[in-house]
């Protein structure tokens, strides 16, 4: 999935020489955590990028930078204190690539350029929205774990027919190996279905946990 498909497109941008101040009033009235500095004379020339934890550390000592009381303490400009050319990636770039970059670099956000052009920025924000709705986590159904027996991998295959006598839908599944146990963990999509949670009980596979999801999050589970 590209990353066109999540990043932010309503960008809080500011000119290198705009008063550190100005710049904290602006993200605690949008409630963002980067700004994105760009050249004044193209608008969309990204030349930096301000994270609030820079501001926290440019900020006198005992000082919050995005409070009412910082007024008049600090007249520096944002280009004193951005990331100068930082790392950017094209809109084509793969969710799960800017996910490994944002893990490894140990960033919070990703400016994304288009042939030089300011298009956007992924925030981790974005990473978790695009898990959870590719997932289904966020929608109505049920989340299954269960481990998965050596030669017996086709476990899911065998929840989804369960799943689509009962009407619901498979989203997504998920394999992995964890301290040499194989787990298995499927989402399904659909309204509540206690007959289809006893058919899982009952199917003989290993389940660990039937949850519940709703579009406000999972319920306690049926363990």
């Amino acid at each position: 999935m590209d990353t066109s498909l999540w990043m932010s497109r309503d960008l809080l941008t500011a000119a290198p020489n705009t008063p550190v101040l100005e710049a904290a009033r602006s993200m605690a009235q949008r409630r963002v955590r980067h700004l994105l500095i760009v050249d004044p004379a193209t608008s969309w020339h990204l030349v930096g990028i301000v994270s609030s934890h820079d501001l926290y550390l440019a900020a006198d000592a005992g000082v919050n930078p995005f409070s009412p009381r910082a007024v008049d303490r600090e007249v520096r400009s944002v280009a004193t204190i951005m990331t100068p050319h930082p790392l950017a990636i094209a809109p084509t770039t793969a969710s799960a690539e800017a996910a490994r970059i944002l893990r490894d670099k140990k960033f919070g956000a990703l400016p994304v350029v288009d042939r030089g052009e300011l298009v956007g920025i992924l925030t981790e924000h974005d990473i978790l929205r695009a898990f959870l709705r590719l997932s289904g986590a966020d929608q109505q159904g049920y989340e299954v774990t269960a481990t998965v027996a050596p030669g017996s991998l086709d476990v899911v295959g065998r929840m989804h027919a369960l799943a689509q006598r009962r009407g619901l839908h498979l989203v997504s599944a998920a394999m992995f190996e964890q301290d040499q146990v194989h787990y298995a963990v499927v989402h399904f999509t659909g309204p509540a279905n206690d007959a289809f949670v006893d058919d899982l009980w009952r199917s003989g596979h290993r389940i660990l946990r039937v949850r519940a999801t709703t579009p406000d999050g999972p319920v306690p589970a049926h363990a």
